[in-house]
C-alpha cells in the first residue's frame, strides 16, 4: 500500500473505533486516494463512481461491488439526510456497525492486493520460467495446459 494511503487507512482504522461514521467516511477516502494511484490517467476532476468504472474490468466482481458499497456507504454516512440507506444504518448501528467497518476497512487491502501485490508476484515468478517456455506457453495463446511437460 502507498504511504500516503496507508497513513489515511491507518487514519481511518483508529477514527472508526470512536466515529463509525468517521470511519466509513474515511475508508471511502483511503479507496479513492488507491484509486488515483492505481489509475493516474483518469480525468482528475472524475468522480470515484468514474473511477471505479475504470479500474471494474481489472478487478474480480466481488471486489468491483464492495467499493460500490464502500463509496455509497461513505458518502451516506458523511452525508445523513432524513431516510438513510440500509447500510447506513447498519454502519452506524452499534451491533453490525463495526463489523461492516471492518470490510469495508478491508477492500482497501482486497484493491492493494489484486492490483498491486499479486501481480507483483505473479510477474516474478513468471519471469523465473525459462524464456523457452514462457514463449511456448504465450505462442499457444497464454493456455499453461499447452505445456503440461
Amino acid at each position: 500500500m502507498p504511504d500516503d494511503v496507508r497513513e489515511l487507512y491507518e487514519e481511518a482504522r483508529t477514527v472508526a473505533a470512536v466515529s463509525r461514521r468517521a470511519g466509513a467516511a474515511l475508508a471511502r477516502a483511503t479507496v479513492e486516494r488507491l484509486i488515483k494511484t492505481l489509475d493516474p490517467d483518469a480525468p482528475k476532476s472524475a468522480m470515484l463512481d468514474k473511477r471505479i468504472e475504470r479500474i471494474r474490468p481489472r478487478l474480480t466482481p466481488q471486489t468491483a461491488q464492495l467499493l460500490d458499497v464502500l463509496r455509497v456507504t461513505g458518502n451516506g454516512a458523511l452525508h445523513v439526510d432524513d431516510d438513510p440507506g440500509e447500510l447506513v444504518v447498519m454502519a452506524l448501528d452499534d451491533e453490525e456497525g463495526p463489523a461492516l467497518l471492518e470490510l469495508l476497512l478491508e477492500t482497501a487491502n482486497d484493491l492493494v492486493e489484486e492490483m498491486i501485490a499479486r501481480p507483483a508476484t505473479v510477474g516474478g515468478l513468471w519471469n523465473k520460467l525459462p524464456e523457452g517456455i514462457r514463449n511456448r506457453i504465450i505462442g499457444a495463446g497464454a493456455n499453461p495446459q499447452a505445456d503440461a511437460t
